[in-house]
């Protein structure tokens, strides 16, 4: 799994959920200064599941705090 192809699909459902489009969402900006709830967190992380065909843990987004960290996280996890 490639980094840029993760960072395009979770930057493309955070905009989804936020009612923004992908170019006006920041990767480093942190998911609390995005507006992101719990529940939006889980939406996304559900659609991230069918989305790139992985299991990963619904806490992961307030772990990670930006789109490059959960990214960086995915893949790092993908190669173990």
């Amino acid at each position: 799994m490639e980094k840029e192809h993760v960072k395009a699909v979770l930057t493309k459902e955070i905009a989804t959920e936020l009612s923004m489009s992908p170019g006006e969402i920041d990767d480093q900006a942190s998911f609390m200064k995005l507006g992101i709830s719990s529940v939006q967190a889980l939406k996304i992380i559900n659609r991230l599941r069918k989305e790139l065909d992985i299991d990963i843990n619904p806490v992961a987004l307030f772990e990670f705090k930006t789109i490059e960290d959960i990214s960086n996280y995915l893949v790092e996890e993908e190669e173990d």
